[in-house]
């Protein structure tokens, strides 16, 4: 049931849009993008368009991460059987929130962050395979060219790298030369176009520090406020005394639970960071609750999981029509 349910929301929300626009920017709570960002043109001119064509990219991202998701997990067996589970719980998730419908670049940012999983376990396997590991630097890297703050997740992600497998110092170095690479050919880019210094302005534009106690789009949106601290509560719970015979499964959870923390982190500290960060938040919690779900041995909180996921869904469909 849980399975169709979730196939049938992921269908109708996008038939039944919150009530936000791409120009209601960072004053309303919602989406944040520096004006002067290298993306902004293109994204505010995403906000001409029809409301069903601003949220068609967005649906197809939330397809392509699912897919690859189940992909990635089919692959390496990481929740012991061969499931869709986690395309599931992800679905859930992105359609229990109402402010993730409208494009921004933080979501292509999220489906490169998913990549680099692929790369990662496919090193799990082939520990010297520094292709491997140079393919996923650079896929951190071009998430960090679509949303900057991911920047911030690096140390994250070298100590993910450092729990999955034995590294030696070649990992580091090629890992990093990952990650570098994208921004040396946009940089390279902006120096032939003479923007060189505009992109290098723009792209440090993202690194203010928050001077309130709470982001904007949290003290703002009594919603979003209360979904994230649903999800902080699941994830705690999720979270307590977590077992998983798998070595593998078991390294990947605590390497998720290490990026969900530094996400939350990024969140506090950067003035910049708003709601679309929650879509990078559903990555390392689709994990961990897809973890938790398969191995709790009582169903009853399995089910109020998902009932609570269902709830806010019919919240922010509420709140979008006031």
């Amino acid at each position: 049931m849980v399975p169709i349910l979730g196939l049938i929301l992921f269908g109708i929300v996008w038939f039944l849009p919150g009530n936000l626009q791409p120009g209601n920017i960072y004053g309303n709570g919602f989406f944040y993008q520096p004006a002067d960002g290298w993306l902004y043109p293109l994204w505010m001119g995403m906000a001409r368009l029809p409301l069903w064509a601003q949220m068609v990219p967005s649906c197809l991202i939330t397809v392509l991460t699912a897919g690859l998701l189940v992909r990635i997990d089919m692959k390496n067996l990481l929740m012991g059987s061969r499931s869709y589970a986690i395309a599931f719980v992800f679905l859930f998730l992105v359609t229990s929130n109402g402010h993730f419908f409208l494009f921004h670049p933080a979501l292509l940012a999220g489906y490169f962050m998913v990549l680099s999983y692929r790369f990662l376990l496919d090193l799990y396997k082939e520990e010297t395979g520094y292709s491997i590991v140079f393919a996923m630097g650079f896929s951190w890297g071009v998430a960090i060219l679509l949303y900057p703050p991911v920047c911030l997740l690096i140390p994250a992600i070298l100590i993910g790298l450092l729990l999955m497998v034995t590294t030696g110092w070649r990992h580091w170095l090629v890992s990093l030369m990952g990650i570098a690479v994208p921004a040396l050919l946009v940089a390279a880019f902006w120096f032939l176009m003479g923007d060189l210094d505009y992109g290098i302005v723009t792209f440090f534009s993202w690194f203010k520090l928050r001077h309130t106690i709470f982001p904007v789009f949290i003290s703002k949106e009594p919603f979003i406020a209360a979904w994230f601290g649903l999800i902080l509560i699941w994830i705690v719970i999720a979270s307590w005394k977590y077992r998983n015979p798998k070595i593998q499964s078991r390294q990947l959870f605590q390497a998720n639970f290490l990026l969900f923390v530094s996400i939350l982190l990024m969140t506090v500290f950067l003035e910049t960071v708003s709601v679309e960060v929650l879509w990078l938040l559903i990555i390392p919690v689709s994990y961990l609750m897809t973890f938790w779900a398969l191995k709790v041995e009582k169903g009853w909180m399995r089910d109020l999981f998902f009932f609570s996921l269902l709830l806010f869904f019919f919240f922010f469909r509420i709140r979008s029509l006031i």
